[in-house]
């Protein structure tokens, strides 16, 4: 049997090392892992775009704004709200 992590088993001191048959179907094991990894992930990211439909389209509303906008608009937006709200909380007292 292949010693696969976590490795349990102490390796003995006459251990010569892994044959190529060894190696090649390690190789394969991790390369059939990440498919199967990579798989999930597509289908993890198109469920959560069929649930969200306001987010996951390119139509969207709000993939409109964010890719019509840049970061530096984004903050002159944020700077001219603060300036346009921060008068109406100094009145109240």
């Amino acid at each position: 049997m292949i010693n696969l992590p976590p490795y349990p088993n102490e390796t003995p001191s006459d251990w010569k090392g892994l044959t190529l048959q060894q190696i090649q179907m390690r190789r394969t094991l991790v390369q059939a892992r990440m498919e199967i990894q990579k798989f999930k992930m597509s289908s993890q990211i198109d469920r959560y775009r069929r649930r969200s439909p306001v987010f996951g389209t390119p139509d969207s509303l709000f993939s409109r704004l964010t890719g019509a906008l840049t970061l530096a608009e984004y903050g002159f937006i944020a700077i001219k709200a603060f300036r346009f709200i921060s008068p109406l909380f100094k009145g109240r007292k």
